[in-house]
């Protein structure tokens, strides 16, 4: 069976983009941006593109778009805040965070990365990436922004629990079942890549 979690020494590029993870935060944390009402439920990453440029053409800011959950129910207390697609860094992020779009600009291989924020006290049920490892896909959850104090943050992968604590990398196997938790009283923020392993993993 494969392994849920993957040892980050064996992903050298992603563990020098872990090692700048306050440059990261700092612009995380700094960022002010809203949060858009276009459903992303059940669309492709090529049609939400679509509809974010349209919101842009139309004098709209750039910003964070909700997630879903179980029966594919809108989710507005999990966001996303898309930075990167198949290579390309999003242009409407490259100001808001320009220090992070230069670090993911020198990773091959990413189908996608965004922020992906939790409010206190939320469950993303257990659900799997399907074709995903066919796809020569695996995932990447960087956190950098935890509670320091009563963390309650984990992300669980086929029964294995990791907590989510500022600077920790985290290479999983999307493909297999797995849930996010974050019972703590504080949001938890992670940077979430999906990239293509052969171009990263070494033995």
């Amino acid at each position: 069976m494969r392994p849920s979690f993957y040892d980050p020494s064996r992903f050298p590029q992603l563990k020098h983009l872990a090692d700048n993870w306050e440059v990261i935060r700092e612009e995380f944390l700094a960022l002010n941006a809203p949060t858009l009402t276009i459903n992303r439920v059940g669309k492709q990453i090529a049609e939400i593109v679509e509809e974010i440029d349209a919101h842009m053409a139309a004098g709209g800011e750039y910003g964070w778009l909700w997630g879903w959950g179980d029966d594919m129910d809108i989710m507005p207390e999990w966001t996303q805040y898309g930075l990167v697609a198949y290579d390309t860094p999003i242009p409407y992020a490259r100001d808001a965070m320009p220090g992070t779009i230069e670090l993911l600009s020198k990773i091959p291989g990413i189908k996608l990365c965004a922020l992906l924020r939790m409010e206190p006290n939320v469950f993303l049920g257990t659900h799997s990436h399907t074709g995903t490892w066919e796809e020569g896909l695996l995932h990447m959850q960087l956190t950098i922004d935890a509670p320091t104090t009563q963390n309650y943050a984990y992300l669980n992968v086929n029964g294995s629990f990791n907590q989510s604590t500022n600077g920790n990398l985290v290479i999983f196997d999307g493909s297999l079942d797995h849930f996010a938790v974050n019972a703590s009283r504080a949001h938890r923020t992670v940077l979430y890549l999906e990239f293509h392993r052969e171009k990263h993993m070494v033995a």
